[in-house]
């Protein structure tokens, strides 16, 4: 029997719920191995192996409501009772995480509270996207673990204990404030949806505002990407300062497989977020002539210390060539090849380079890899495949970045091409058509870095978690650093003295835009600048590009945050 159902935007919440939950087992997935995995050499293995039928049962329990909702196929007014169904599964899942803390902590060794807490906070920071279509189910997920976990730390007694229990509350506290942010930018994008509909199904009269809904949908998709990336980027950072812990050799190897699980989830979110919004037509190009020598020198320096670390060769043939497309779409596409052929050559090198073809010009990127199989050569552009890596190692990649590649490179209407043989290495290409040279376009001129230790940063940014975990990372890099929170704030920052680095983010208070802030110091003459930002609006994008505005996106692990630094003391040198 059916009631008069919830309103239609909650209806498409609860049915975009249920249609994500298949991408929620990988995510569990992966945290279960890494529980159990670091709690092994420290806990009884019954208890370990305990909890693994345990949390393998509340997974089966989950399919087995997610396939009774697909045969339901529930009417709208059945639908609120499912979602009360999703809300019980996650207090009960709640429960089976949070039962960790009591099963895996053990105070005599202080690293399995650390590695046990580690968990618990990717756990719930990673459902916090899929949970925010129904908050209910946030709560109930978020809430009971961390009460378990405050629970168990008021137990054992001590002030720290206590105070670490109180922490990992207001953490909670935290997750459950960004899903209801999460929520509310959802709800606005479904609604703009319907908006749509409901114009386009009036007449060709309301084309104006069909095309304003669409805007504000592109800027939805911006907004909610900014929201996902603030909370991993604050974990990424927090799990850098791990580092500075006085830990045995074993404790160190732990923190680093965290911090390699850690950059996993990122890359994860990365690559699902470039192709959400590839298949949403989020994503536009900007046609205009460009250098690519420019283009080549930037991925030189970024990818030259991972071939280094490798062993390989990595060249970029020197050209006065200009082609006529997206500079930053074809950069994108490049960073994908390049990476691509570094991960899968195990030795000799890559060679990049533009040959003239016809009216055009061909991009190439040629590895000694190992080569594909003329099988398998038109499978490996679908999202998640990978060529020999049947047990899914982590640091072969995840099988997304030809798939995204190939997806940008026909929004330019191109298409990648591939030739290869077992063996005998691989090359990728893209033509994009040729451009005569635009007068005045020069390289900038890169002087030298100064050590990390000397140097003054700015840092812009709303979010406390994220100003606090840069304020610890910096504080063991020995960085001076002033951290604010808005315009004001790093306005008189500056009147107070000079940076080497200011680093901002885009969406500030009081409605200010970070990039407008830089272009104003860029103005004044001001150099180190650098947007961080977890917007993907291509039209900020495109605008920091044109002003000569570094931009790198959230969330900026450790490495890459002190490699940006010392790019940009050394560009201001």
């Amino acid at each position: 029997m059916t009631g008069a159902g919830p309103d239609p935007i909650s209806a498409e919440a609860i049915r975009t719920l249920y249609r994500q939950v298949p991408n929620s087992f990988a995510a569990a997935l992966v945290v279960t191995v890494f529980m159990a995995f670091t709690a092994w050499p420290y806990s009884q293995p019954v208890a370990v192996i305990g909890w693994l039928v345990v949390q393998g049962l509340s997974q089966v329990l989950r399919l087995v409501l997610f396939l009774a909702y697909r045969r339901r196929n529930p009417a709208e007014g059945e639908l609120a009772v499912w979602a009360g169904l999703y809300t019980a599964y996650m207090a009960l899942a709640g429960i089976i995480w949070g039962a960790t803390i009591f099963l895996f902590v053990h105070p005599a060794e202080p690293i399995t509270l650390a590695l046990t807490l580690c968990g618990l906070y990717g756990i719930s920071a990673g459902s916090v996207p899929g949970n925010a279509y129904n908050l209910p189910g946030c709560y109930a997920f978020v809430g009971t673990i961390f009460a378990v976990v405050l629970v168990r730390m008021v137990m054992l007694g001590d002030f720290g204990h206590v105070v670490l229990g109180l922490a990992s509350a207001l953490f909670a506290v935290i997750m459950i404030l960004f899903g209801r942010v999460q929520n509310r930018t959802l709800r606005d994008g479904f609604a703009i949806r319907f908006e749509n509909v409901q114009l386009l199904a009036e007449a060709r009269a309301a084309q104006g505002r069909a095309e304003a809904a669409s805007l504000a949908k592109s800027q939805f998709l911006a907004a909610a990407s900014h929201d996902l990336r603030q909370p991993l980027y604050a974990l990424s950072l927090f799990s850098g300062s791990l580092t500075s812990i006085a830990l045995d050799a074993d404790g160190k190897a732990l923190v680093g497989r965290i911090q390699d699980n850690i950059a996993a989830m990122e890359t994860l979110f990365n690559g699902l977020l470039d192709l959400s919004r590839l298949d949403a037509g989020a994503v536009t190009t900007d046609v205009q002539p460009f250098a690519v020598q420019p283009l080549f020198d930037r991925l030189e320096r970024i990818f030259a210390p991972a071939a280094r670390a490798q062993s390989l060769t990595l060249s970029f043939a020197p050209t006065r060539a200009w082609a006529l497309g997206d500079a930053v779409l074809s950069e994108q596409i490049l960073m994908n090849l390049v990476a691509n052929a570094l991960r899968y050559t195990p030795v000799g090198g890559v060679a990049v380079g533009v040959r003239r073809r016809d009216a055009g010009l061909e991009f190439q990127v040629a590895d000694t890899g190992r080569g594909i199989a003329a099988e398998d050569q038109a499978r490996i552009f679908d999202e998640f495949v990978q060529l020999g890596n049947v047990e899914r190692d982590r640091s072969k990649g995840l099988g997304l970045g030809l798939a995204i590649a190939a997806r940008t490179a026909r929004l330019m209407d191109s298409r990648i091409t591939l030739a290869s043989r077992p063996g005998k290495g691989s090359r990728f290409g893209f033509c994009l058509p040729r451009a005569v040279a635009v007068p005045g376009g020069v390289a900038g001129q890169v002087g030298g870095e100064k050590p990390v230790q000397a140097i003054r940063v700015l840092v812009i940014d709303d979010d406390e978690a994220i100003r606090h975990a840069l304020g610890l990372l910096f504080q063991q890099w020995q960085v001076a650093c002033v951290l604010t929170a808005d315009v004001a704030a790093a306005r008189g920052a500056l009147s107070d003295g000079g940076f080497d680095a200011v680093l901002c983010d885009h969406r500030l208070r009081e409605g200010h835009a970070g990039l407008d802030f830089l272009l104003e110091l860029k103005a004044e003459g001001r150099g180190g600048l650098c947007l961080v930002t977890g917007d993907v609006d291509p039209q900020v994008i495109r605008r920091a590009h044109e002003a000569g505005v570094f931009l790198v996106q959230k969330p900026v692990d450790p490495a890459r945050l002190r490699a940006l630094l010392n790019h940009l003391t050394a560009v201001t040198a």
